[in-house]
Order: C-alpha cells, then sequence, then structure tokens
C-alpha cells in the first residue's frame, strides 16, 4: 500500500506534541491540523504563502467563540474550545484517526505511527518547539521514507 506524505506528517506532528506535554487527544488534533496546515502551503511560493497565511489558515471564525491564539502558539495554530482550528475548521483526535487508521487499517496506521514515534525520539525538546527547525530537521530529512508498505 503506498502511503502518502500527509498521514506521516499528521504522526509526526502528534508525537511532537506528545513530547512538548500535551495529551494524546489533543496531540492526535494537533497532528491532524498541523499535517492540514502544510496542505494548505504545499505549492505555495513563499511570498504567496505569507498572504494566504492570515486568509486561509488563521480565519476569523465566524461562530461566537473566540479564536484563541495562545494555547497551541508553539505549533502556529488557532484554537477554539483547546482544539486546533486551521482553514475553517476545528480538529479532533478523530478526525486523525479517520486519516490514519480508518483510511489505511489498523497494521499500516501502527507502522505509520512506530515510523514518526523513533523520528520525534531522536530529536530534542529545544529542536520540536521550532517549527522551522522542526521542519528543516525532523521532517525534510525523512519525509519520503516509509513511501509503501
Amino acid at each position: 500500500m503506498k502511503i502518502n506524505r500527509f498521514p506521516k506528517m499528521a504522526a509526526l506532528q502528534k508525537y511532537r506534541a506528545i513530547k512538548l506535554g500535551f495529551d494524546k487527544d489533543i496531540a492526535e488534533a494537533i497532528g491532524i491540523a498541523e499535517a492540514t496546515k502544510y496542505a494548505i502551503f504545499k505549492n505555495l511560493s513563499y511570498k504567496k504563502r505569507v498572504e494566504k497565511e492570515k486568509e486561509e489558515v488563521f480565519k476569523t471564525y465566524k461562530g461566537a467563540k473566540e479564536l484563541d491564539n495562545k494555547t497551541f502558539e508553539i505549533f502556529k495554530l488557532q484554537a477554539i474550545d483547546g482544539l486546533p482550528y486551521v482553514g475553517g475548521k476545528v480538529y479532533t483526535s478523530d478526525d486523525y484517526k479517520r486519516a490514519i487508521f480508518i483510511r489505511f487499517g489498523d497494521e499500516v496506521g501502527q507502522k505509520i505511527e512506530s515510523w514518526a514515534q523513533n523520528i520525534i525520539n531522536s530529536c530534542d525538546e529545544k529542536l520540536l518547539k521550532s517549527e522551522n527547525k522542526f521542519f528543516n530537521e525532523c521532517w525534510k530529512p525523512h519525509r519520503d521514507e516509509l513511501k509503501e508498505v
């Protein structure tokens, strides 16, 4: 079975969040929200990305609740009621499970998570706290591993 980068990014971000002290359910929500954020920007140039970031990722919530910019500040994610909010949607642990385990099955999902956990275990906390360093030193060198299971 072929595995694209999206579930691998989601799993890496989940284990990054866990290592930074978030509980499992919130970490899964962060993982899928971060993967979604990166997917939004995948094909945009830097200039377009800066313009689109405010438009797509940091949209103003149209409901009665206020967006929180502090809960997930390290991930550059907004939050509503303690859950990550990206591109007009609130993400939960269930979204993560659908993207990893329902789509790929338990066996492949476990392999993706094991791969991600091994990478994150080799990263220090300082690196995990910097989105730029995380992207360049944890994600880029490993993103094309585990292409097929």
